[in-house]
């Protein structure tokens, strides 16, 4: 996924203007704009639609790789409390998984207002994973990196879909 992403910042995109404006507007409002903007500009959506369908799908291939990552760590770790902090964030990445797999059937149906209430749910999960890590027995959070980056994806997904509530 880091060489999916770090693909997105070499030069050579370039959007409709419309779909360069919506990429923009979204972009601005979230935390990390360079993130959203390489993001979003990796398969140059058509319309909003497209955008806010992009942005459900890259959260769930993201949670989906992480997940799986999070597993693997834990297979290997010796260490009981790291194995157990893992265990948790891997299943904080499938409520992940799940609240982007609602948010995307509700999305089809034009439920907008239950696909951001869906994709909210994403967030808890992610700042759950963190803050196990600070808990004794403190240990280093090898998904760190993937929980910033997760959370810029939330943030995305949910600005996109905003576009679509009154």
């Amino acid at each position: 996924m880091a060489v999916l992403l770090l693909s997105f910042f070499l030069p050579g995109f370039s959007a409709h203007p419309e779909t360069e404006r919506l990429i923009q507007d979204i972009c601005h409002r979230v935390d990390n704009f360079q993130f959203c903007n390489a993001t979003m500009k990796a398969n140059l959506p058509a319309d909003i639609g497209d955008l806010a369908k992009l942005s459900i799908s890259v959260a769930l291939d993201y949670a989906t790789n992480t997940k799986g990552y999070a597993e693997e760590l834990r297979r290997h770790a010796t260490d009981k409390a790291l194995k157990f902090y893992l265990t948790i964030c891997s299943n904080a990445y499938g409520v992940v998984k799940d609240s982007f797999t609602a948010g995307e059937k509700q999305f089809g149906k034009a439920d907008f207002a239950g696909a951001e209430e869906s994709e909210k749910k994403a967030v808890q999960p992610i700042k759950d994973c963190d803050f196990i890590f600070t808990r004794p027995p403190q240990r280093s959070n090898p998904l760190q990196e993937r929980n910033e980056q997760m959370r810029e994806i939330i943030q995305t997904a949910i600005t996109a879909l905003q576009s679509f509530l009154p």
